[in-house]
């Protein structure tokens, strides 16, 4: 998450060094006039129009912090969409170079359009939504460049801002401070596109939501939310989907809003009295009493790795009555006939623990007296992730404790065990979550099912230089073929990869079906019998029955986590 936050700006950058000229382009919609940027690219001769920084949502500031965004409305002016707007407020680190720094304010909710070749209402392009990642704590919609997938899928491409940190995420179990706000931005901007895309020239009846890590996640939590019916119809979630542990408890919650009260001197005894004293806070106080880090005890933050912070979704009584995994056991529930109704991708990188060398703090190999750069020993795969894991999910079982940690154990070499340690991380935060949501969604039999593993690596990976015992794809490491192959020099073969990913991802989008560029490997679909996935490599292939035996031991740990069941705590909601 740190260096994602380094590669900010590098798209907008990438748009002026490759397009030839640029003239502004002025739509009337039934909002308003807008106005944008009309690009031809100097390489290809293709022509993009671009509308950056359209609101989408009032500013969410003053009595409108800590509530459901409110849609911004009609225009009362034209709207001037020629340069991205800002950020929402977020805790950029310190290393990160000034130039490169977004300006951030409250006022953030903005979209942006990417139209490739014409403005017209007749072109009915299908439509992909981006859902930005960063761990719900930083990133913005522009980080990415859509440019290059518009043009080269012929579809419409939206990004968006969302609430990030204690704005996107305050919850205190009350309906003082629901939580989900971050969601509800993101229900709002696929709303706005429903409603106003047809005016670009998009079609409304074919959007696909497609995002990556916490955009993942977001685009299946989106996808378990029936009153979504008919906003977008086909989803992609990269490295990143719903699972049993990411939904804070109710304990975690009273916790939080506790230390919240103490650090804030804001009291907790009034509800409503306690969100109003965060509401008179500054932006820049609330993002310091709110950081995750300086929540945490010294003693857990030499001693565990974390799967996540505080900014994450809870069963609200409104967006959720219930953790999404308890409704889609029910394959009748409005929460499985929605999900079910969709077409649905979803995989991994090979290796996303890849993050394990970027959160192994200082303070954790000081304690555990190793050096990542060197290697990862099995007592911090064992002590670190996986006793913290068993203490909180599966009340402190120390058989099943034992059970993973001879598991992640490798007796062969410190680079074998120190790979076992990011597969232990990959597969608790990414790998098996990726694997159960597409056996529910198979389950269901309605919409196309598709699973991929992605093992091309990049040519600039997105946690920096790795340690020398790394292997694989890291976390991160395949948007560069989707976005970002024109900022490197690459081989053809790599040129043409990455030309064939692009067309898998909107083919699926215009279809439902993914198909690759001439000659490209055939996509057969994920089902509980043949368990088929394409592996992006080059060659790319078609393989089966991906990670079974860890597949066999973590179905039988799923069904032991408990879930918190909130339906009756929210029940006064």
């Amino acid at each position: 998450m740190r260096v994602l936050v380094c590669s900010l700006y590098l798209s907008f950058l990438s748009i002026l060094r490759t397009e030839h000229t640029i003239e502004t382009a002025l739509l009337e919609t039934s909002l308003g006039s807008i106005k944008g940027i009309k690009g031809v690219f100097a390489e290809t001769g293709d022509t993009l129009y671009e509308f950056r920084g359209i609101p989408f949502g009032k500013p969410p500031v003053g009595s409108l912090r800590f509530k459901k965004p409110v849609p911004f409305g009609l225009w009362k002016e034209t709207v001037d969409a020629t340069a991205f707007r800002s950020a929402c407020p977020q805790n950029i680190p310190d290393f990160m170079p000034e130039l490169s720094r977004p300006t951030t304010s409250e006022d953030c909710l903005f979209l942006n359009v990417y139209v490739p070749n014409s403005l017209d209402k007749l072109n009915n392009f299908s439509v992909m939504v981006w859902i930005h990642g960063g761990g719900f704590e930083v990133g913005f919609g522009n980080e990415e460049d859509l440019s290059r997938m518009a043009i080269d899928g012929d579809v419409i491409m939206v990004s968006f801002n969302y609430r990030l940190g204690i704005f996107g995420f305050l919850a205190i179990g009350h309906p003082a401070a629901r939580g989900n706000y971050a969601l509800w931005d993101q229900k709002l901007a696929l709303q706005w596109v429903h409603d106003n895309i047809e005016m670009f020239g998009g079609n409304p009846n074919s959007v696909t939501i497609f995002g990556e890590s916490a955009g993942g996640y977001s685009v299946s939590l989106q996808s378990l939310i029936s009153s979504n019916n008919g906003l977008f119809h086909r989803a992609i979630a990269q490295s990143g989907v719903h699972s049993k542990i990411l939904m804070r408890k109710q304990d975690e919650v009273q916790e939080y809003a506790n230390q919240l009260s103490k650090k804030s001197l804001c009291p907790l005894g009034d509800e409503y009295k306690f969100v109003d004293c965060l509401r008179q806070k500054q932006v820049q106080e609330l993002l310091e009493i709110a950081d995750f880090y300086s929540t945490v005890s010294e003693d857990k933050l030499k001693r565990h790795i974390f799967f996540k912070s505080h900014s994450y979704p809870v069963v609200d009584g409104e967006l959720f009555t219930e953790n999404p995994i308890v409704s889609l056991e029910d394959k009748t529930s409005a929460v499985s006939q929605f999900f079910g109704s969709l077409d649905f991708i979803s995989g991994t990188t090979s290796n996303e623990g890849s993050l394990l060398y970027l959160i192994s703090f200082p303070e954790l190999q000081e304690f555990y007296r190793f050096n990542v750069t060197e290697g990862v020993p099995h007592k911090v795969a064992c002590e670190a992730i996986i006793a913290p894991y068993v203490e909180k999910y599966l009340r402190g079982d120390g058989s099943i404790k034992e059970q993973m940690c001879n598991f992640y154990k490798a007796d062969a070499s410190t680079k074998e065990q120190s790979l076992r340690a990011t597969e232990l991380l990959a597969d608790v935060m990414f790998t098996y979550p990726s694997i159960k949501m597409l056996e529910f969604h198979a389950a269901l039999k309605n919409g196309k099912t598709y699973q991929y593993l992605f093992s091309k690596t990049s040519p600039d990976p997105f946690e920096g230089t790795p340690p020398e015992w790394f292997e694989g794809c890291g976390h991160g490491d395949d948007l560069i073929w989707l976005f970002k192959v024109g900022d490197h020099e690459i081989s053809d073969d790599e040129k043409q990869f990455s030309k064939n990913l692009i067309q898998y991802w909107t083919s699926f989008a215009k279809s439902g079906r993914p198909i690759g560029g001439p000659r490209s490997m055939f996509w057969i679909p994920f089902d509980l019998s043949g368990r088929m996935y394409l592996n992006f490599d080059i060659p790319t292939v078609l393989q089966s029955f991906y990670k079974m035996e860890t597949s066999e031991l973590w179905s039988d740990i799923y069904t032991l986590i408990e879930i918190d069941d909130n339906r009756k705590e929210h029940d006064e909601l």
